[in-house]
């Protein structure tokens, strides 16, 4: 099992965010400007920037080019033509690269800073950057999701315990409001679009909320019947990889096959039974990182991680491994296998060199969720980000606009 989510030989696949189509191609990034632990987000006609990375383990060296697909306010392709958002070259060509130094696993590390002076968002929203072999655009290689913001609608907002008295011990609730005094909005039911995301997860956003008070000015998102409540879910487990030297906490073992390193990890646990414990993570974010090198793009290594989950039985539905290494999402690489003979959960995942957080998600058949309870439990006093997005489409927009985000932390903001 390698870390991403492949598409099958000869089969299509509609372009659609976060989304790794080739198998030699790990750990494609968009970072706000060129930090990590940062969100894919820049302001409309500022200095602000996003570096694009990634690897390339293939021992040659290939042609790449990106472009930028604007999306609807959910993520869907919009009907919108390349000039009526993006200025410049429809599409150019990645001509940075570097070769890895000094690593077992051998691989050309890629990356470009976006906007630039050949491409250039005119509007704000959502887009996808979408990169491919150069010449053949349905050769795509990755799609990555970020968001360029026209800062108009202020937000404010709180995190607390669910009012529904049934889930107050487990789940956190967000409530908001909306200032649109400095936007025109004719329907706030149709112009007016808001997204949650909860730890930078995508496959559990909260979509389609309806405002619930409407006066001059502003719009109240304040429900008490969760519809905008979150599990608030348990602190996440952490990988240390900044070194292969040094054995921690959870490795059990570090070894030397083949010329690749293999890290097989302590069983993990479920946490359903525990009592909540306040432990320090950075939710569910990574960062690439060698702490035995100068620290550059080329110096982090490739290890094999041996994962497990103990499970006396199978959960009902699949189990998968997610994080921000996965995009938020639930890829098909990371979901993990049983094995009756030990009662154990297991995968094989490649990752690169640094911190991880990670946590066990469960998604039955049918659901387009995933669920981290029946693995992690879930406590409302876990620590967890949110954020808010607020689309508007204004008269003569042809699309909803990305004009207001508001980031909350369940501790901080309450």
């Amino acid at each position: 099992m390698i870390f991403s989510a492949f598409r099958a030989e000869g089969q299509f696949v509609p372009v659609q965010p976060d989304y790794v189509y080739k198998q030699n191609i790990r750990f494609p990034e968009i970072l706000g400007n060129g930090s990590d632990l940062t969100q894919p987000v820049i302001e409309l006609n500022s200095s602000q920037h996003l570096l694009v990375r990634f690897d390339d383990l293939d021992q040659s060296t290939k042609s790449y080019s990106y472009q930028v697909i604007h999306c609807t306010h959910d993520w869907k392709p919009s009907d919108l033509l390349f000039m009526q958002y993006m200025q410049g070259f429809e599409t150019y060509e990645i001509f940075d690269y570097h070769f890895s130094s000094n690593t077992t696993q051998p691989y050309t590390h890629y990356e470009f800073t976006f906007p630039n002076e050949y491409m250039r968002p005119t509007i704000s929203g959502n887009f996808i950057m979408k990169v491919f072999e150069t010449g053949n655009p349905d050769e795509v290689i990755f799609t990555r999701r970020f968001m360029v913001l026209e800062p108009k609608v202020p937000v404010s907002g709180k995190v607390r315990y669910a009012s529904d008295v049934s889930i107050r011990s487990t789940h956190q609730e967000v409530y908001f409001t909306v200032n649109t005094s400095g936007v025109q909005v004719q329907d706030v039911f149709n112009d007016l679009k808001v997204v949650i995301t909860q730890n930078n997860r995508w496959d559990n956003a909260i979509t389609g909320l309806r405002p619930q008070f409407v006066s001059t000015g502003t719009v109240q998102y304040n429900y008490q019947s969760g519809e905008t409540a979150f599990p608030g879910g348990n602190q996440y487990r952490y990988l240390d990889l900044k070194t292969m030297q040094i054995i921690v906490e959870p490795i059990s073992k570090v070894s030397f096959d083949q010329g690749r390193y293999h890290i097989l990890l302590r069983t993990d646990e479920p946490r359903t039974a525990r009592n909540f414990q306040m432990l320090n993570d950075i939710n569910g974010r990574y960062i690439v990182y060698n702490q035995d090198t100068y620290g550059t793009g080329i110096d982090p290594d490739y290890a094999y991680i041996y994962f497990s989950l103990a499970a006396d039985e199978q959960y009902d539905g699949d189990v998968y491994i997610t994080g921000g290494f996965a995009f938020g999402e639930l890829l098909p690489a990371n979901r993990m296998e049983y094995n009756p003979s030990y009662g154990t959960y297991e995968a094989v995942i490649q990752l690169k060199q640094g911190y991880y957080n990670y946590q066990y998600a469960i998604k039955k058949r049918g659901d387009s969720k995933g669920d981290i309870t029946p693995v992690e439990g879930s406590f409302a006093e876990s620590e967890n980000d949110y954020t808010i997005y607020v689309y508007v489409r204004q008269p003569g927009d042809l699309a909803h606009k990305l004009v207001g985000i508001q980031h909350l932390n369940s501790l901080r903001d309450r």
